[in-house]
């Protein structure tokens, strides 16, 4: 299998996996990461008769035991699609099964992915606009339901079952939190 896809064409930066149509970048790191849509594009052309997957947009492979798959959203979370969400968590983890770790079983497998969800709601000139005292209410419910931790757009249902672990992420959260976590040696 690592023959039928070149691994070297499909490198490149976190900044630029992150690009949405327009060319704007949801987080500005220089990392190494794989264009996760490239070799899923690949995969589609041998297996699927060209008919696309879905797929998230960047692979970062740690080590053999820790390896993250990377959707970029450079929208608010309420405009983010959950249907679209869920196929592409479910056709990533296929396509990195069959591109990069074919003899390893799905269970094996997921044992070592996390799915980070990055949305750029802070940047988004649309903001919705809420009140000062709206905003208190809220960080006061988070802080009561602990919803810093709390898997958003339905993708729950793949933990445990195609994941070790799923992150759904504002921007500011990934770059303060995990980004550094993620890429240290």
């Amino acid at each position: 299998m690592d023959r039928l896809i070149d691994k070297n064409k499909a490198k490149s930066t976190l900044s630029e996996t992150s690009k949405d149509d327009e060319g704007n970048a949801v987080v500005d790191y220089q990392n190494l990461v794989y264009n996760f849509d490239c070799i899923t594009s690949d995969i589609a052309d041998i297996y699927r008769a060209k008919k696309p997957h879905k797929s998230c947009d960047a692979l970062y492979i740690k080590d053999d035991a820790h390896i993250y798959l990377m959707e970029f959203k450079n929208v608010r979370k309420s405009r983010i699609p959950k249907k679209e969400l869920h196929q592409k968590a479910y056709d990533s983890i296929m396509t990195l099964q069959m591109a990069f770790f074919p003899k390893l079983s799905l269970n094996e497998l997921k044992m070592r992915v996390v799915l980070i969800v990055i949305y750029n709601d802070a940047g988004i000139i649309e903001k919705e606009q809420d009140s000062v005292s709206f905003d208190a209410f809220k960080r006061k419910m988070s802080d009561l339901s602990k919803s810093q931790n709390k898997i958003l757009f339905g993708l729950e249902i793949f933990q445990g079952i195609l994941y070790k672990d799923i992150l759904t992420l504002e921007k500011q959260e990934y770059v303060k939190t995990i980004h550094d976590v993620i890429f240290s040696k």
